[in-house]
């Protein structure tokens, strides 16, 4: 079950035309990569939940399930935390009648290797297994802290702990068991509360370190980050989008529905849903989502801009 109902408030503006997941990097929404993950780890059905803009957000996961095993949508009535989504995924019958669930976080880069969490949860008994990276040292994210033999000691809230202070990083990917997923009572509920506490109290929370990469991307400044490490310095322009000779276009991605008129400059951003540049305008470390328009005599520098 890939996770992808909350409202993303710390991507707003971007969130207010779109879901988080459904952002477009280059050529696929950002969900493409958790429902890769999914499959990839052998899952023959995948469930992605949703709620916020949840006409978006379908409309996106259709477009990310090309090649993918058969996707069913769990629309929410209310925004239900990810126990809750579970819970009503499983009382709507979409998640079988036996064997783990694999729970994907839909706005994160990932490219990870499960192999040792599949392993990990088969032997270790556990209720839930996280999977877990080197924490890369910052207070930006919790960190998970471990005690032979892979069980979760405690975690430790962002900023709660300095650099160096050990522990490991909570990709986003988890195993639920069965008897944990049946155990989850209806209504709204967020993970930590009705799944991880609970089977922390018994000893049954694990967790196991993974190889592979991971790029969370929550707010504007890291979704242009991560588009421009895709990018890699050069340009990317969807095939309905037109770009005139006499534009410039410097590492940028220019998507759907886009025009960039000559005499315009786009330099490292990101337009889509329809942005029309006019000659003369300028924008530079930026993201723009349309339908809109940068003037003649516009520059939109290091912005962050939606309807």
């Amino acid at each position: 079950m890939v996770m992808a109902a909350g409202r993303g408030l710390r991507m707003r503006p971007l969130s207010g035309v779109l879901p988080k997941p459904a952002l477009p990097v280059l050529d696929r929404p950002l969900i493409r990569w958790a429902l890769e993950q999914a499959a990839g780890a052998g899952a023959p059905r995948l469930v992605v939940n949703t709620w916020y803009l949840a006409d978006a957000m379908e409309r996106a996961v259709e477009e990310a399930s090309t090649g993918l095993p058969p996707v069913t949508i769990s629309r929410e009535p209310e925004l239900l935390g990810g126990a809750g989504g579970l819970a009503l995924a499983r009382d709507r019958g979409l998640l079988g009648d036996g064997g783990p669930v694999v729970v994907v976080n839909g706005d994160v880069l990932l490219e990870l290797d499960l192999a040792p969490l599949f392993e990990a949860h088969v032997t270790g008994g556990d209720l839930v297994t996280l999977a877990l990276l080197a924490h890369p040292g910052s207070g930006r994210w919790s960190r998970v802290m471990l005690e032979p033999p892979g069980r979760v000691q405690a975690i430790i809230s962002p900023g709660k702990a300095g650099r160096g202070s050990g522990g490991f990083l909570y990709t986003g990917v988890m195993i639920v068991s069965r008897q944990a997923l049946d155990a989850l009572g209806p209504g709204p509920g967020e993970t930590a509360e009705r799944l991880w506490w609970p089977a922390r109290r018994t000893g049954r929370l694990g967790g196991v370190v993974v190889e592979g990469a991971w790029r969370e991307v929550g707010t504007p400044a890291e979704y242009l980050e991560a588009v421009m490490d895709r990018l890699a310095g050069v340009s990317w322009v969807d095939p309905s989008a037109r770009v005139e000779p006499g534009a410039v276009v410097v590492s940028a991605m220019i998507g759907r529905g886009c025009a960039v008129a000559a005499g315009a400059r786009v330099e490292r951003s990101v337009i889509t849903g329809g942005v029309t540049v006019e000659a003369g305008g300028i924008l530079r470390g930026s993201v723009v989502l349309g339908p809109t328009a940068v003037r003649r005599g516009d520059r939109v520098e290091r912005a962050y801009r939606a309807p």
